[in-house]
């Protein structure tokens, strides 16, 4: 019995020697952060425009394609498409065609699910017309709530745009 315990003891020293000598792990040990993301306790922190646990995804990626406008202005209701591209001045930036189905090209930052029109004015049909909102995206549904002004008339809209 004695010889068992002294194995049993032996063991135990060992084991305690060997986990002692151990070094911590690296939790980013293995982490690759894609397009400028920092691995911080093993997790991706992602640089600005993308998201995903290896930051591989733009944020941009889910608005853009084509969809069907149902819109309820002021002035009226409409229905339209509109096209969301990408933009070469940013990885968070979108174009959107034919905006307020007035063929207007305007442009908008995403973030996370949220998207907004910074204050712009475009000129349609020789006419400025000054746009500014903001919206979401749920799935394959962007709900848009902005005004459109020209000669001095707001006109607040919003659209329902289903992604085809």
């Amino acid at each position: 019995m004695k010889t068992f315990t002294k194995i049993i003891l032996l063991f135990a020293v060992a084991a305690l020697t060997f986990t002692a000598c151990k070094k911590d792990e690296d939790p980013c040990e293995g982490v690759s952060c894609l397009n400028g993301g920092q691995c911080n306790d093993g997790t991706c922190n992602c640089a600005a425009g993308y998201q995903g646990t290896d930051c591989g995804t733009e944020m941009r990626a889910k608005f853009l394609g084509i969809y069907n406008v149902s819109e309820s202005c002021t002035s009226g209701n409409y229905t339209y498409q509109i096209t969301i591209n990408t933009s070469a001045t940013g990885v968070a930036n979108v174009v959107i065609g034919n905006f307020g189905g007035v063929g207007a090209s305007i442009s908008a930052t995403v973030n996370g699910s949220a998207i907004t029109i910074a204050n712009q004015t475009i000129d349609v049909q020789g006419t400025p017309v000054t746009f500014s909102g903001s919206g979401q995206i749920n799935g394959s549904i962007l709900t848009l709530s902005y005004t459109l002004s020209a000669g001095g008339v707001a006109d607040p809209c919003t659209s329902t745009c289903t992604k085809q």
